[in-house]
């Protein structure tokens, strides 16, 4: 039997249902992101609603995961050499740090939501991200001091804890500041990190 969760079709539906509620997300008025209005938008039955997702909880999570996979891929699709890093794909680089910035005010209201029910903004400053870890904290962690596990840890959660405190303000201010402005609010307050590598991407 065929496993319907990953038939093509079903998985279609689901893409399309998170596109109504995208498009809901991202209308002027703000984000009005009621089960009803999203079958209404989608052309679809609440059963049918349903069928893919418990509720909205349930529905933002899907988004959330299709939309980091989207991030990542959008990093990926710019590397002419699959096998090293070009400079808008270093970790915390400017360039990279820029495309990053772009798809949080793209997907603002979404993010907006996600933030309000317990979610995160997309930011990988674990040991999971073996790139963020080996080329950036690490080195960074040893030459102040930080040789072992348990005050890395302290750095990486201060690290992310800044970074989607200032993030997460400017999601709720609809993004209200330009890239540049938000650029340099994040590097001025968390410049243990960012102001390194930014003078090494100059260099």
């Amino acid at each position: 039997m065929v496993n319907v969760k990953n038939n093509a079709r079903f998985l279609a539906t689901d893409r399309h249902i998170e596109a109504a509620a995208l498009r809901l997300m991202d209308r002027a008025d703000g984000p009005q992101v009621s089960i009803t209005a999203i079958c209404k938008e989608a052309g679809i039955n609440r059963s049918t609603f349903y069928e893919h997702f418990t509720g909205i909880e349930d529905m933002v999570d899907a988004m959330q995961e299709y939309l980091f996979a989207d991030l990542r891929e959008t990093f990926f699709d710019k590397r002419s050499d699959h096998s090293s890093y070009a400079p808008e794909e270093t970790p915390l680089s400017q360039e990279s740090f820029r495309i990053f910035l772009e798809h949080i005010r793209e997907h603002r209201y979404f993010y907006r939501i996600a933030l309000k029910i317990g979610r995160t903004l997309p930011l990988a400053f674990d040991a999971a991200n073996r790139e963020l870890y080996d080329k950036i904290l690490i080195p960074h962690c040893a030459k102040i001091g930080f040789t072992d596990d348990n005050e890395l840890e302290y750095f990486r959660i201060g690290l992310y804890s800044g970074i989607s405190a200032i993030l997460g303000r400017w999601v709720e201010r609809d993004c209200a500041e330009d890239l540049d402005t938000i650029t340099d609010i994040v590097v001025n307050s968390v410049p243990a990190i960012f102001l390194p590598t930014f003078a090494r991407m100059r260099d």
